[in-house]
């Protein structure tokens, strides 16, 4: 019984709050310069026009989802040529447009791969900052990697373009685990269990998938690899065994379980060495996520009566709760940067959104709007930039992404199926 009743509250609790603090959202939109880049119209053979529009296309749609970019259009008759006399008048045009720098690209057929020469000008020096040549099969993963170059020159920044999400969905008529690129496309199934599964988890290097199934007949969680898809079991305790989650070192994972009775956390190596318990109370104590630096670990313990977010250094010290708005407060995940947690919360109406405070438990804001709805699970992008959550606000339960302020909600999949639980990968 004590089994049934922790699998219940784990998927109630990925499934009260303050309002919205309107001033710490504004804040974070306040850095909204962006780069002013020209993107040239791709070229190529002309028999091939299809793939070079979805090449350019997806180009496109990753630079403006970066945040860091306002795309200018460019002047009729400019060409995607910088060769030539003429290279400082076409930097003129593309200047006086009001564009800092221009990217254009070439896509071309090599064999039975795609080619895309890339590159990218400053207008004001007239100087190549970026060329690339990019081989692949795939014309949306090539144009994925270019946008993500593009990003790192002109930001500093790793782009996100090259991503995965994990996530459960019903669409084969079990609920099973898919990847997906980090746009909604791409959806492809990587367990046939027929069972039920949860809470896909990724490892540090994103290289291998750790979820809970009853496969073979009880809560055990597996170790998938991504890459060759060979599958391991990583916990096999009596009781209930949830998805652990990684260290950014990759030398520690952190997780909970039932084996001494009620959920507790414990960490371990991922080659399932040094197992330690970190929590002793009464309550159930589940969904932990690290910290980026791995000096403490965020959780959901009901110790206080009902579901609230808690924070402990790694070795299980100095346990403090941070949650006190609201009487339902779960799932936490750590921003990349560190200094905020998203959690689900439950607003007035008692319906479930996400929040987001800071690593202090203050301000506290409400990121998803208010509604007829329920939005759960977050898990942030690789960037901190956005926040990926499942919700029912299209009906069946869909995955979305949302900027991290509150503001340009993106819905990533329309399959029909009900999907949830997202994960979105390391870089």
């Amino acid at each position: 019984m004590r089994v049934l009743i922790v699998i219940a509250l784990m998927l109630f609790w990925e499934c009260g709050v303050s309002v919205a603090a309107d001033l710490f959202l504004e804040s974070r939109r306040a850095n909204a310069e962006k780069i002013a880049l020209m993107v040239l119209p791709f070229s190529g053979d002309p028999a091939d026009a299809a793939q070079i529009a979805l090449v350019e296309r997806t180009v496109r749609a990753d630079l403006l989802r970066s945040q860091h970019f306002s795309l200018i259009d460019p002047p009729p008759g400019l060409s995607r040529s910088w060769e030539g006399a003429e290279d400082a008048v076409r930097m003129a045009e593309a200047s006086k447009a009001g564009a800092v720098a221009v990217a254009a690209a070439e896509v071309r057929k090599d064999g039975a791969l795609l080619q895309l020469l890339g590159s990218a000008h400053e207008t004001g020096k007239g100087t190549q900052v970026v060329g690339v040549q990019i081989s692949t099969k795939s014309a949306r993963g090539m144009a994925h990697r270019f946008s993500d170059k593009l990003v790192a020159h002109f930001t500093g920044e790793v782009g996100i373009a090259q991503t995965q999400i994990a996530y459960i969905s019903d669409l084969s008529g079990k609920k099973e685990i898919y990847l997906m690129d980090y746009d909604g496309e791409g959806e492809i199934r990587i367990t046939s269990d027929r069972s039920i599964v949860l809470s896909p988890r990724w490892s540090h290097d994103a290289k291998q998938v750790a979820y809970t199934s009853y496969r073979s007949g009880k809560p055990d969680v597996y170790l998938l690899d991504i890459l060759h898809g060979k599958r391991k079991t990583l916990l096999a305790y009596p009781g209930s065994n949830f998805p652990p989650a990684w260290s950014s070192s990759g030398e520690w994972v952190v997780f909970s379980m039932t084996r001494d009775g009620n959920a507790e956390i414990y960490v371990m190596r991922p080659d399932a060495t040094g197992l330690m318990r970190l929590t002793f109370d009464d309550a159930n104590d589940l969904s932990p996520t690290w910290s980026p630096d791995g000096k403490q670990v965020a959780f959901t313990s009901d110790r206080g009566g009902n579901p609230q977010i808690y924070m402990m250094d790694s070795d299980g010290a100095h346990v403090r709760r941070l949650t006190f708005s609201g009487t339902y407060n779960t799932s936490p995940a750590w921003s990349p940067k560190g200094d905020q947690i998203a959690y689900t919360c439950r607003d007035e109406q008692k319906r479930l959104k996400i929040c987001v405070m800071r690593v202090e438990g203050d301000e506290v804001a409400q990121v998803t709007e208010a509604g007829d709805w329920d939005d759960e699970s977050p898990s942030w992008s690789p960037n901190g930039r956005e926040i990926l959550f499942a919700s029912n606000r299209a009906g069946k339960r869909h995955l979305f992404a949302i900027s991290a302020d509150g503001s340009k909600l993106l819905r990533l999949t329309s399959n029909g199926a009900n999907n949830t639980s997202p994960a979105w990968s390391p870089h």
